[in-house]
C-alpha cells in the first residue's frame, strides 16, 4: 500500500470507529430532557378542507408537562415550522400556542420570511380532532393571519392525550 492510501485507511477506520464508539455513549446527543420523556404522540391536521394542514408531535414528560414540535403548512407554499411552544390539556380540551419563523419562498426576495403565533383551540377524543386556529404574520408585506377550523387524526403513539 502507498502511504497515502495507509493514511487514508487508518484515517477512515479511525473516524468509523469514532462515530460508533461515540455515538453509543449515554451523554451523546441525548439530554435529561429527552430521557424524561415517558409518551409520545404524532397527529396530522387539515385545515379549511384542505388549504392548510399541519403536522404535530406531542411529548408528555415526566413531570407531567407536555411539549410540543411540528409544522404548520398554509395554502402549499406559506410552511410555519416549530419546536416549542405552550400546551394545555385539560380532559379532552386542547389549546396550544407556538411561535416560530415561517417561510414562503414563492414571495418575493426580502418577503420571504415572516414571524408567526399559532394559536390552536379544539378537543381530541378517541384519536380525532376538531378546532379552530388563528396564525397571525408580523412581517411588512405579509398577510395579517388567517383563521379557521381544523380536524386531526392521530397517527402514532398514545398516552399524552388520552
Amino acid at each position: 500500500m502507498r502511504p497515502s492510501l495507509w493514511v487514508c485507511a487508518v484515517i477512515a477506520v479511525t473516524l468509523f470507529f469514532s462515530v460508533f464508539v461515540i455515538g453509543a455513549t449515554p451523554s451523546s446527543g441525548s439530554s435529561n430532557e429527552d430521557r424524561s420523556i415517558m409518551a409520545t404522540e404524532r397527529w396530522e391536521s387539515t385545515a379549511d378542507r384542505g388549504k392548510g394542514k399541519g403536522a404535530w408531535t406531542f411529548s408528555k414528560k415526566s413531570d407531567g408537562t407536555v411539549s410540543i414540535a411540528g409544522e404548520w403548512t398554509y395554502v402549499n407554499s406559506i410552511t410555519c415550522p416549530f419546536s416549542a411552544g405552550s400546551v394545555n390539556i385539560s380532559g379532552p380540551s386542547l389549546l396550544f400556542t407556538v411561535m416560530g419563523t415561517a417561510r414562503n419562498s414563492s414571495a418575493p426576495q426580502g418577503y420571504q420570511d415572516s414571524p408567526f403565533t399559532l394559536n390552536i383551540k379544539g378537543e381530541l377524543r378517541d384519536g380525532k380532532g376538531t378546532g379552530t386556529y388563528t396564525i397571525t404574520f408580523s412581517a411588512t408585506g405579509w398577510p395579517p393571519g388567517f383563521s379557521g377550523k381544523w380536524t386531526a387524526t392521530r397517527t402514532e403513539g398514545k398516552g399524552v392525550i388520552e
